[in-house]
């Protein structure tokens, strides 16, 4: 079977981001599929690129998958108008080549954004090619929820295009529950049809991320000795309001002993050094030249690990990478909201949620964890067991494979009937 898989920001092992899409791609290749990654470069590294023939069209393969990817930058240090046009390019851009391509048999379409649903619909219309949607991100109403889009007419018509995209694919994979939950909510309101949900999370790598991993000298090199260094690694975004842990580290900033860690990139990175510069925060340390592979250590270095959002409830269904990075490396979790992850946490003594944005909450759990360290070592090894046990990357690889499966036996099957028919 030919698979196109639709995902404007794919990344390899090389890079930094997320790579969900490689892995999944990894594994249909290693059981007989072929796989056409439609992508651009903005997550990709020069090492990926070295081979790459094209200026505009980048074509390259890496580890059997057959790349396709236009020179379209995107960074999070992006304004918003900058954004929309880089989404704009690669929606043009995978149209043409999503109808041109020949030979398809699924096409697979990873948001966000919402757009990339688009060429996957038109395959479905015109080439008749079924296609399976993945939910990363609840689009549109998450930047309707932050305030990021608020033109009436752009929002009625991403509304339509969500409705539109769950009418016609063949089965939907949402990241978390919540995120299922809302696809059903979408379905049910407009009366479509009962299309499949399967809910798949963001995966453990327990491979890349593990607690045997020695972090001495990481702490020895970075001056964390002798502090309880709660660590978060991921993008420095608005979505992500890192402020509130500079909130958290000024009412703090008499504890000494406690250190807060921001590693990333994003648009918010000047505005967090502003912030520390300003009130003269010792007990906040921002790195943002750490690889994906460069962070095990990292991780292992730290006591706790954090996972922080913006005060906006939709976000309590988040499937963020980094809260499963924790886990793999047998670090307990703090959350400054609550939701699915908090209850996972909680029900496995491996961490602890908050109210949503509550800074006094978060706060003192802060002071808990640095007054009872000796019981991080207990709930790291129960956040492991859970990486292992519910979150393991080859168990929800097989999962994502037997619902690409499922697709692709019930199309044939039809076309069997309408053949018997004709």
């Amino acid at each position: 079977m030919h698979i196109l898989y639709i995902h404007q920001y794919f990344t390899t092992p090389h890079g930094m981001g997320v790579t969900r899409a490689y892995d999944f791609s990894r594994l249909w290749i290693e059981n007989g599929h072929k796989v056409t990654m439609l992508t651009t470069t903005a997550k990709l590294e020069p090492n990926d690129l070295e081979n790459a023939r094209g200026r505009f069209l980048k074509r390259f393969n890496v580890d059997g998958i057959n790349v396709l990817a236009f020179n379209i930058p995107y960074s999070q240090v992006m304004d918003v108008k900058r954004r929309y046009l880089a989404w704009f390019m690669f929606l043009l851009t995978s149209v043409i080549v999503t109808l041109c391509v020949r030979k398809i048999d699924l096409v697979y379409a990873r948001s966000s954004p919402l757009t990339v649903g688009i060429p996957a619909i038109l395959s479905r219309i015109i080439k008749r090619v079924p296609f399976v949607f993945e939910v990363t991100d609840q689009w549109p109403e998450i930047p309707i929820e932050v305030g990021i889009l608020k033109n009436k007419i752009m929002i009625k018509l991403l509304l339509w295009l969500e409705k539109t995209i769950y009418r016609f694919s063949s089965s939907i994979i949402a990241c978390s529950p919540g995120m299922a939950d809302g696809v059903r909510d979408v379905i049910v309101k407009n009366k479509l049809k009962e299309t499949p949900i399967t809910v798949i999370p963001n995966f453990c790598e327990t491979h890349l991320y593990r607690p045997d991993i020695d972090g001495s000298k990481v702490r020895k090199e970075q001056g964390w000795c002798g502090k309880t260094v709660f660590l978060h690694a991921g993008t420095m975004g608005t979505l992500n309001s890192l402020d509130f842990v500079i909130d958290a580290a000024l009412r703090l900033k008499d504890h000494r002993d406690i250190l807060f860690v921001l590693i990333g990139r994003g648009n918010k990175e000047q505005v967090l050094r502003d912030s520390v510069e300003k009130f003269g925060l010792t007990n906040v340390q921002i790195l943002t030249k750490v690889l994906k592979k460069q962070l095990p250590p990292f991780l292992a270095a730290a006591d706790v690990s954090l996972v922080i959002f913006a005060d906006y409830p939709i976000l309590e269904h988040n499937s963020a990478n980094k809260f499963f990075d924790a886990l793999s490396a047998g670090n307990p979790v703090l959350l400054n909201y609550s939701g699915w992850q908090r209850d996972v946490l909680e029900a496995n003594n491996a961490g602890f949620g908050c109210r949503q944005y509550n800074i006094e909450e978060f706060v003192e759990k802060v002071l808990w964890f640095r007054h009872n360290k000796e019981k991080l070592a207990d709930m790291g090894s129960n956040a492991r067991a859970l990486a292992e046990e519910e979150f393991d990357k080859e168990k929800l690889c097989v999962q994502a494979l037997k619902v690409v499966n499922n697709v692709a036996t019930k199309t044939i099957s039809h076309s069997n009937i309408q053949r018997a028919e004709n």
